[in-house]
């Protein structure tokens, strides 16, 4: 099976919902400042907190300089799972015109 290195493009910060879990926000507690408790109607015992969308951010709000995760080492569990090279990686770049991720050469 092929492997693949995420190269920073952050299309899955600027184009997928971001939603996150209570541990998530125990674990990285900036998400309690930065992002938005779901209302009760649509939080659910797994997502709690949304970080993108938000008003006014065209990202998630960790997503900084460089495209770099401001939050990496105590990064939501949603994150840490969406894999570099997946079918839903390589959508969410194509929907910002960035091309495929090619596997990585050994």
């Amino acid at each position: 099976m092929p492997t693949y290195e995420c190269d920073l493009c952050g299309a899955c910060c600027k184009t997928r919902p971001v939603l996150v879990s209570e541990a998530d926000a125990a674990r990285e507690p900036r998400i309690r400042d930065e992002g938005q408790r779901l209302a009760p109607h649509l939080a659910t015992p797994e997502w709690v907190f949304r970080l993108h969308p938000l008003p006014f951010h065209k990202a998630c709000c960790f997503l900084g300089e460089g495209e770099r995760c401001a939050v990496y080492a105590t990064r939501p569990g949603v994150c840490r799972e969406f894999e570099a090279g997946s079918e839903g990686c390589q959508e969410v770049r194509a929907r910002l015109g960035i091309p495929r991720l090619d596997p990585k050469v050994p």
